[in-house]
């Protein structure tokens, strides 16, 4: 799902990876409603497809299917070092064993909690993007 046009003074991209479609579909409603200009993928597969250093913000589930979204920010860490920092896990188990350098939203949340959480990553500028 991609917002139709970036508001002025925009968050920037944001990309959901949840393979819940109901799950993905809230949450980039959630985010475009906040001025972000969001993509989805189901998989990590389809998160690696895409640009991954233009997104300010990577919202992503842990538990993937048969994928864990912790293999997904490891690949993403060995392709460039920061990008864990932009990174948001949702979780809802309590025994997930998570990377400690990498932000954590516990389900259930509230559509302010993701709002606050997202907004958190918000002051790390992706590898990708220009006027630096």
């Amino acid at each position: 799902m991609r917002a139709i046009g970036m508001r002025p003074n925009s968050p920037g991209r944001a990309l959901i990876v949840d393979d819940n479609d109901m799950i993905r579909t809230l949450v980039s409603r959630l985010l475009s409603h906040d001025g972000h200009e969001v993509d989805a993928a189901a998989s990590v597969e389809d998160a690696l497809a895409l640009p991954m250093a233009d997104y300010h913000a990577l919202i992503i589930d842990v538990r993937l299917g048969a994928g864990r979204g912790t293999d997904l920010i490891e690949r993403l860490r060995s392709q460039d070092p920061s990008m864990p920092a932009r990174c948001l896990l949702m979780t809802g188990g309590i025994d997930d064993d998570l990377p400690p350098d990498v932000a954590v939203l516990y389900k259930p949340f509230t559509a302010d909690d993701l709002s606050a959480a997202v907004r958190a990553l918000g002051d790390v500028q992706p590898s990708g993007a220009s006027g630096r």
